[in-house]
């Protein structure tokens, strides 16, 4: 089963809210390799009946031996990498079978993207393929529609594909990860705006991995 990587070389993208909301929609194990532990406090606060087994690695090594069962089994795991360059995150997003990346159209977050797609340059030739990470717009306004300085800098970038799904800056998100739990894991969760943006996102990255079998 699929290894789904969640990156930005950047903090405050994102991820680990955006993590936490596609984890209890799919479902999936966790693995958190932020130096702040976020996703790993956050889940700790589900209740009981409710956990989900997150790992912290400390290295490489044991990165690659906590990721490698997953190829032959029938579980998912999802990891939330750090805001930051690390052998750690470079390790994962060469394992993973598919790399999603939070921004918005911020000078900082694009960039970042700069950054990141460099990093993308060197993994691809270490690992002698061509690595393309998929960008979901994230923390954004939901009401707003065009991103013309994120969309102008995107074909500059070799390794990075817009999505078409986006998470969005919403009070919901910010009241349910209270409890450790997604919003389409609450009561008419799946309902909402929020709740909406998360399972067309989850689908999205469904029709991604499918893609590459």
């Amino acid at each position: 089963m699929p290894i789904i990587a969640n990156a930005h070389p950047k903090g405050g993208a994102g991820k680990t809210t955006s993590s936490v909301n596609l984890i209890g929609e799919m479902e999936t194990d966790a693995l958190d390799l932020d130096t702040h532990t976020g996703l790993s406090i956050i889940l700790g606060l589900r209740p009981s009946g409710k956990e989900i087994s997150v790992k912290i690695p400390n290295t490489v090594e044991e990165l690659i031996e906590i990721m490698t069962p997953y190829k032959n089994s029938d579980k998912t795991l999802f990891i939330d990498c750090g805001g930051f360059d690390s052998d750690l995150t470079r390790t994962a997003v060469a394992f993973a079978d598919c790399v999603i990346v939070p921004s918005k159209d911020s000078l900082t977050e694009r960039i970042g993207l700069m950054h990141f797609d460099a990093v993308l340059d060197e993994i691809s030739a270490i690992m002698e393929t061509d690595i393309t990470v998929n960008l979901y717009l994230c923390k954004v306004n939901p009401n707003k529609k065009s991103f013309p300085k994120l969309e102008a800098l995107l074909p500059s970038l070799k390794h990075v594909k817009l999505m078409n799904s986006r998470i969005s800056t919403r009070t919901e998100f910010e009241e349910v990860i209270e409890s450790g739990m997604g919003i389409t894991e609450t009561v008419h969760g799946r309902a909402t705006p929020g709740g909406k943006e998360v399972i067309a996102l989850v689908q999205e990255i469904k029709q991604l991995l499918a893609g590459r079998n």
